[in-house]
């Protein structure tokens, strides 16, 4: 009697912990993505979609097609927005960050300015300008462990570096075993379609340069390099974000 009793409360248990589980799913699956417009009205308008975890945890902050030609680093970003499953914290996505550069295949905005050499913005300044400020307003405040800034790197011509596929930063204060392990993955084949190299020296004016000096956060710049298969750039910038999200156990 005893043993029949408890093989009903055993199957009882195991059958409402799989409903649990099925109904946790559906819910998580159901949860909609948070979104609000930069420069709102403006020919420099963009999308900010953010996605938030059931529990507690750090910020990550993802911006793609600052240079709007650069289609893999905004590319990768849409489907993030499209795709993540988020358990903890939050992740914000900009992209594509210079939609009008994306949709006309153009480096420049409508005002033709490089968006890359606006940073911290203006909000009194000219569309362009306001959207850096915009955007450097919310990386402010969301105060990500990390800034993933997707970039699109080009052959080796004169008077232009040739960065390949590589990683560029100012500072890794905080994050060395992140960046340290993300590089020796590339290096071993266990992440990316090949090898990342790393250096530093941000441009004035830039995303990461000007978040990195002027708020203290540790910003990333991801170059794929455009000689590359397109899908073959998209699923390394996607591979090294959610190394990321990984680490800081976001997913």
């Amino acid at each position: 009697m005893n043993l029949h009793w408890n093989r009903r409360k055993c199957f009882c248990l195991l059958a409402a912990a799989a409903i649990l589980t099925t109904l946790a799913v559906v819910l998580h699956a159901a949860q909609k993505p948070v979104c609000k417009k930069l420069a709102e009205g403006t020919p420099a308008e963009a999308r900010l979609t953010i996605l938030e975890g059931e529990r507690p945890g750090p910020a990550l902050f993802v911006v793609g097609g600052v240079h709007g030609d650069e289609t893999a680093g905004w590319t990768a970003a849409d489907r993030l927005a499209k795709e993540a499953r988020i358990l903890s914290g939050a992740l914000y996505i900009v992209s594509p960050a210079n939609a009008w550069g994306a949709a006309h295949n153009n480096r420049l905005t409508a005002e033709n300015r490089d968006l890359n050499r606006l940073f911290p913005g203006r909000l009194d300044g000219d569309a362009s300008e306001q959207l850096a400020a915009e955007l450097f307003a919310e990386i402010e405040q969301a105060a990500p462990a990390v800034v993933f800034d997707l970039h699109e790197s080009l052959p080796k011509r004169a008077n232009r570096d040739d960065l390949g596929s590589s990683i560029i930063f100012d500072s890794i204060d905080g994050i060395e075993d992140l960046v340290l392990g993300m590089l020796l993955e590339t290096q071993s084949g266990s992440l990316c379609s090949g090898p990342f190299t790393c250096y530093t020296g941000a441009p004035i004016g830039s995303i990461n340069r000007v978040v990195n000096d002027a708020l203290g956060l540790r910003v990333l710049t991801v170059e794929t390099f455009r000689g590359d298969d397109l899908e073959k750039r998209v699923q390394d910038h996607l591979d090294l974000i959610h190394y990321t999200l990984r680490y800081y156990d976001m997913e």
